[in-house]
């Protein structure tokens, strides 16, 4: 059996091959006799243990400064910037959620709650995390399911996968965010499971929401859950963006719709009372949404674009 310091010198040699003379995985493994797999678990077991530590130097203080800006002129806790290199949604929605997912995972403390609703970029993060465990982390699902089957689905799926990737518990709100009348959206409140988690979604420490659209790209209007004389409401009341299924106008006032009285999630106004509201949100057609969200004070901490983050700072009040 080899030694610990065998293993030692063996993942400094192999490093160093790799780092300062920029020899292939296939050429290190014929110099030290291992297979190009095993030369790649000895590098990655360099980096756990410290061996190998990665610096990138930073070129500039140009996001710190915008984050703080934002931070400012909202009063919000947190900022997170991802650069953009691409302006195609579909390239920055994974920028901004691969960015979530690396805060989240730095953010949720041992024995915490977090509430998770359902987006397009909060589902997309389930994509970028790396196992973690935190100790007695439970995991509420704060608003049903978008659309049909898939979108129920997509949104207990979520739930579980966060719960799972951070090795805590979840619990599930088995409703749709919106029911087929305000009859039918009683009698699921009635159901004392579902009752309590929504109760049990007003106590999170943490939520964890995406900021949607009511334009024809949105979430919420992909999914078939409004009424076409819903949707009407909505542009005749200027409504420009929702948070679990709410909705609200550009200056941050929640506004009143036919839709409120089918909806099963959490409300803005139990969602402002929650320690620490995460809205993840990006692309040029979540500007407004965003604004409203940041007006209404909804959410505390924001990640987003630079694209997105620069028409922000420079919108005046």
């Amino acid at each position: 059996m080899k030694s610990d310091t065998f293993h030692q010198d063996l993942m400094r040699e192999v490093a160093k091959l790799y780092y300062y003379e920029d020899l292939t995985q296939d050429q290190i493994g014929e110099i030290v006799g291992l297979s190009r797999q095993k030369v790649w678990r000895v590098l990655k077991k360099a980096k756990e243990e410290g061996i190998v530590q990665i610096k990138i130097i930073e070129p500039s203080d140009k996001e710190l400064e915008n984050e703080n800006q934002l931070k400012e002129k909202f009063g919000l806790k947190e900022v997170k910037i991802t650069l953009s290199f691409q302006e195609n949604d579909k390239i920055l929605l994974k920028r901004v959620a691969q960015v979530a997912a690396s805060y989240l995972r730095n953010r949720l403390d041992p024995y915490s709650t977090l509430g998770v609703a359902y987006g397009k970029t909060i589902f997309e993060i389930i994509h970028y995390l790396t196992p973690k465990k935190i100790p007695g982390l439970r995991v509420v699902q704060i608003m049903g399911g978008y659309g049909k089957l898939k979108g129920d689905v997509m949104a207990v799926e979520l739930a579980r996968r966060i719960a799972e990737n951070f090795d805590g518990q979840v619990v599930y709100l088995m409703a749709p965010a919106f029911a087929k009348d305000q009859a039918t959206r009683d009698a699921i409140l009635s159901n004392e499971g579902v009752f309590k988690v929504l109760d049990m979604s007003k106590k999170v420490d943490i939520a964890l929401v995406g900021i949607g659209g009511v334009l024809e790209t949105s979430t919420l209007l992909d999914t078939g859950d409004l009424y076409d004389h819903e949707i009407e409401e909505l542009r005749k009341k200027k409504v420009v963006g929702n948070i679990c299924g709410n909705f609200y106008d550009e200056t941050g006032a929640i506004i009143e719709t036919l839709a409120d009285k089918r909806r099963i999630s959490i409300s803005l106004q139990d969602l402002q009372e929650i320690p620490l509201v995460i809205g993840v949100a990006g692309g040029k057609n979540k500007f407004l949404p965003i604004l409203g969200a940041l007006k209404g004070r909804f959410i505390q901490a924001l990640i987003t674009d630079d694209l997105t983050a620069s028409q922000l700072i420079n919108h005046e009040k």
